[in-house]
């Protein structure tokens, strides 16, 4: 099916998402050019992947410090936490088409852009899993976006059965920032394979990061020797 696909792309190039410019057989969803203009995150803690303010770069070694004040303020269970983007234009509007849209084919490829954006700044694993919904919540949308990326950071359809999240609760983005810790309290189960292995969990959008530390709780209670927790972007803390 590989010749079908190329004979495909032959015929009909995909258009770069933000130029339209057909793209290249080694570029993913924009062009060389535009990949530059999207809202990387440059400077970020190391633990809890806050973004600083990118003032501090003249300060700083390695563009980024490893533990900062909002970390003081919290017990995190996961040992690290990655972003690619801040939640802004474009990648905000990709991640809204496939989340309301549907569109899988744009999950898909935005897990490729997850690894090669974090590619260096993630740690080698065990497992690679995606950030469970509640069975109520897969039900309601049809399907989790956060699988369709993990998908496309892999290659290959990651596990549903290592995380499972056992407790509906309600959206994050309705709630304060207090409010999201306590929402998730214990909103996820881990299995027993997860025991003495590294774990990478993925999302798609971080903000407090109440979620993806309760999934890393539950992992880290069943036995994980490391949890670390990745997003494409990364909505900024209020």
């Amino acid at each position: 099916m590989k010749w079908f696909k190329n004979i495909l792309n032959f015929l009909f190039p995909e258009n770069c998402k933000i130029c339209q410019r057909p793209l290249n057989k080694n570029e993913i969803l924009v062009c060389s050019k535009c990949f530059d203009t999207l809202p990387f995150i440059k400077i970020y803690c190391l633990k809890c992947g806050n973004p600083l303010d990118e003032t501090l770069k003249d300060y700083l070694k390695n563009d980024n410090i490893s533990y900062c004040s909002y970390c003081e303020k919290r017990k995190l269970y996961f040992d690290k936490a990655v972003a690619c983007f801040f939640y802004k234009s474009p990648v905000s509007n990709w991640i809204n088409e496939v989340k309301f849209g549907k569109n899988f084919s744009l999950g898909y490829k935005l897990g490729i852009l997850l690894k090669i954006v974090l590619k260096k700044k993630i740690p080698k694993v065990d497992l690679t899993i995606p950030l469970p919904l509640s069975s109520k919540r897969l039900r309601e949308r049809g399907f989790n976006q956060s699988f369709l990326i993990t998908w496309g950071f892999l290659g290959k359809k990651p596990s549903e059965k290592i995380l499972k999240r056992i407790v509906h609760t309600k959206p994050q983005t309705e709630l304060s920032q207090k409010e999201r810790w306590k929402n998730v309290k214990n909103a996820f189960l881990a299995s027993e394979v997860v025991k003495d292995k590294s774990i990478l969990v993925i999302d798609d959008v971080m903000t407090t990061g109440a979620t993806l530390n309760e999934a890393a709780k539950a992992l880290k209670k069943k036995g994980a020797r490391k949890v670390y927790v990745a997003s494409l972007a990364r909505s900024s803390l209020t």
